[in-house]
């Protein structure tokens, strides 16, 4: 059995890993590298097995479309991946050219079978919660006597929505654990605490009349920051305010987890329609915003969309504030600069920034000692770390080391197991 890493070995983004036997190849992921030149990937495989709807997990399907693949995954992660995929080939066209259309967008949901098992020639494929976003899955792999569990991007704590990954449901001792490593040299303060501190925040802002940015990805963690700004509102938490989300993808996933209450804590369960919010308004455009306002939007990162706009129309007050819940910022980020250097550049021109613009990790991947307590618990021969930069892999190596035979592979790399 041979493992080749075809993409996030020693980085964030673009993850895909082939698993070779003599009677079966699959793809454990297929997604993109959002900067940078796509990379073409191999097609040849029996099955594409999908750990979640993200791009950096996804965004490379488009190119399978005109085959005839199977892909596995879970019945919400195809939903998602469909629309995000739509998204992206919107968004590329009106860059300039672009080899896919809606139709081949389409034909993904079509090739996708929404299951937690499937049989291959001599293979055997599970999937089980894996924690991080709605319908995200670990992957286990049993094939020639060997025994591999790929994490996908995983998280272990309960977050308000979502229950953690369970790590005692997961196979122990397998041969190979493939791991997700993005926070693997940092350890988070207790989320309560950072909770605590972003109502603080949000409170103090609210006290001064000023208006709050919250830049958010559509998936999930859009959800995720409406239904916790929802709540803290009916539950007497924050005052009354007028509270945003400006994006048209994240609207439509709200109906996706409306009828996927079963994935959700016991509380969200209860409720009849848990993602339509009583206190938070869902706006077309950031004209239609009433300031004072807290406004949750895309894109996650600042580069496009309301997100960029109301950073630049907000930045320069001092009443004002952004607030960053995502670990990690890419170097070219507006929210980065603004973030460390007091100002951002937008083409030629310069903003400066007197707003508050502070991070407060509200993350849904694992921390160092997450990743620790999976090897612990799991006690795998071999351990293998990808998705995530080489700083952050060493520094988890370094703690797991005396426990398992530890790699960090680079990119296309082969591995025998």
């Amino acid at each position: 059995m041979e493992i080749k890493i075809l993409g996030g070995a020693r980085e964030v983004g673009g993850s895909c890993l082939s698993v070779e036997t003599d009677s079966c190849k699959i793809a454990l992921d297929y997604g993109i590298k959002l900067e940078g030149e796509p990379k073409k990937l191999p097609t040849d495989f029996d099955a594409v097995v999908i750990s979640h709807a993200h791009l950096d997990h996804t965004g490379s399907l488009l190119s399978l479309s005109k085959h005839n693949p199977t892909i596995v995954g879970s019945e919400i992660t195809r939903d998602v991946t469909v629309d995000l995929l739509h998204d992206m080939v919107k968004i590329q066209n009106e860059k300039g050219k672009f080899d896919y259309e809606d139709h081949h967008a389409e034909r993904i949901g079509q090739c996708w079978w929404a299951r937690d098992a499937i049989a291959l020639s001599g293979m055997k494929i599970n999937l089980q919660p894996a924690g991080h976003v709605a319908g995200a899955k670990v992957t286990t792999l049993e094939a020639e006597g060997k025994k591999i569990v790929y994490t996908g991007d995983i998280c272990t704590h309960d977050t308000e929505i979502l229950k953690g990954c369970k790590l005692e449901t997961l196979p122990k001792r397998p041969d190979v654990l493939i791991t997700e490593s993005t926070y693997g040299g940092k350890v988070r303060r207790p989320r309560q605490q950072l909770l605590d501190e972003f109502m603080e925040d949000l409170l103090k802002t609210m006290d001064n009349k000023g208006n709050v940015l919250i830049p958010t990805f559509a998936f999930h963690r859009s959800q995720e920051m409406a239904k916790r700004l929802d709540t803290a509102i009916a539950n007497g938490y924050l005052p009354r305010y007028n509270v945003y989300t400006i994006s048209n993808l994240a609207h439509k996933i709200n109906d996706y987890y409306n009828h996927n209450k079963q994935l959700f804590t016991k509380e969200i369960r209860k409720q009849k329609t848990p993602f339509n919010y009583k206190h938070v308004k869902h706006l077309y455009r950031t004209a239609q915003i009433e300031e004072p306002a807290i406004v949750i939007c895309t894109s996650g990162f600042g580069h496009a969309g309301a997100s960029l706009r109301l950073l630049k129309d907000w930045a320069n007050n001092e009443h004002n504030a952004v607030i960053l819940t995502s670990g990690y910022l890419p170097p070219d980020s507006p929210l980065k600069t603004a973030k460390e250097e007091g100002y951002f550049k937008i083409e030629e021109e310069t903003f400066n920034v007197k707003a508050l613009v502070k991070q407060i990790e509200l993350s849904g991947h694992a921390d160092q000692n997450e990743l620790v307590e999976i090897v612990n618990k799991l006690k795998p021969t071999r351990t293998i770390l990808i998705h995530g930069d080489l700083e952050q892999a060493e520094l988890l190596s370094e703690r797991i080391g005396e426990m398992t035979d530890v790699c960090i592979p680079q990119q296309n790399e082969t591995i025998d197991i």
